[in-house]
Parts: C-alpha cells; sequence; structure tokens
C-alpha cells in the first residue's frame, strides 16, 4: 500500500511577515520614483504621497506573494519530490535521483563574515542549515539542496526523514563530493535547482 504524500509548506504566520516587510519596500520605491520626480520638478501633495504609497506596496505584494505561494511547497510521494507548484513546480522522480549525500561542505558567504554585527547565533543557524540539508544529484549536472527543518516550515521535517528513507540506498558521503560541486555550493540556494558547470 502506498505511503500517504507529505505536504511541506510555511505556516499561516510566515505569511504575516509582508505586514512588515511590504510597507517598507513600498516606502523604498516611493523614495526612488520621488527622487526622478524631483528632477522634473514634481512636487507631490501630501494626499499622492500617501496614495503612491498605498498602490506601490500593494503591487509589490501581489507581485511577490504571486511568486511566494508557489515556491516554497513541497510534496513527497512514493515516487516523485515536488519543488514548487503550478507552472513553478520542479518535480523529480525519485528512481532518476543518482545519489544524496546528508550535510553540504561547510561554507560561510565572505559578505556575512564582513558583518561584524553578526552574532554567534546567526552564524550558527548558517552552520546548522547546511549541515542538515540533504544535496540531491539527479542527471546532467543538475542538484538541489534539500532543507526544510525551519520552525516556520509546517510538516518541514517529517518530510526530510521521510525523504532520508526513501533515498537509503543512494545515500553516499561526503568524500564523494567534487570539486566543481563545493565550488557550485557555495553560491547555491536552499531548495532551488542548480547545475553544476565545469
Amino acid at each position: 500500500m502506498p505511503a500517504p504524500s507529505i505536504i511541506a509548506r510555511p505556516v499561516p504566520t510566515y505569511w504575516l511577515s509582508y505586514l512588515l516587510v511590504m510597507p517598507v519596500a513600498g516606502f523604498i520605491c516611493e523614495m526612488f520614483l520621488l527622487g526622478l520626480g524631483g528632477l522634473l520638478d514634481f512636487k507631490p501633495t501630501g494626499a499622492q504621497l500617501l496614495g503612491g504609497w498605498a498602490i506601490t506596496t500593494a503591487l509589490i505584494t501581489l507581485f511577490a506573494l504571486n511568486i511566494e505561494r508557489r515556491k516554497p511547497h513541497f510534496e513527497l510521494t512514493d515516487s516523485t519530490l515536488s519543488i514548487g507548484r503550478g507552472s513553478y513546480a520542479t518535480v523529480i522522480p525519485l528512481v532518476e535521483i543518482e545519489s544524496a549525500v546528508f550535510g553540504l561542505p561547510e561554507f560561510t558567504p565572505w559578505w556575512f563574515r564582513m558583518m561584524l554585527w553578526a552574532s554567534q547565533r546567526e552564524h550558527d543557524f548558517i552552520s546548522e542549515a547546511r549541515a542538515n540539508s540533504l544535496f540531491i544529484r539527479f542527471g546532467e549536472g543538475r542538484y538541489v539542496p534539500i532543507c526544510l527543518y525551519y520552525t516556520w516550515m509546517q510538516n518541514g521535517r517529517d518530510l526530510m526523514e521521510a525523504l532520508r528513507g526513501r533515498l537509503s540506498h543512494k545515500l553516499v558521503g561526503a568524500e564523494s563530493y567534487t570539486a566543481a560541486e563545493v565550488k557550485a555550493l557555495g553560491l547555491a540556494k536552499f531548495n532551488q535547482v542548480g547545475e553544476v558547470r565545469g
């Protein structure tokens, strides 16, 4: 009997962050537009400023939500792993997965190392995320580093554990990483398909 599929997606409170982030993004965009308007001697009234900010924030929010609502969505069945949904979905048949490695090579981006205000906790978060990722190779140099151990990802831990179980016969050690893969993973984004070049 096939095992039931597991769906991992953000908890509802994840989307509430847009209530804080998008108004700020709208304000920044409006300031940029005002700068351009200043070159044309355009002097908006207070009502125009408020209306422009509201419209800009709404447009940015709708655009971001239209993309985000499809991307942080994962489904594991007996035969496939789906990343995203709709036109953004990448469906990986489990039989096409060549091998998998638990844990990414240690790496801290140079720009993060220069952030002197970053706490040890933030450094540990990056290290932990990489250590708990599952690196999947699936043909033609393609790969995806899966990491769903986030508190805001509903069923993320369950999906990761089930995926490791279904790929147990394909798990290999960290020594299998090639130099090209290590280089690619320095810039790789979690849960997004990449391709090793060179």
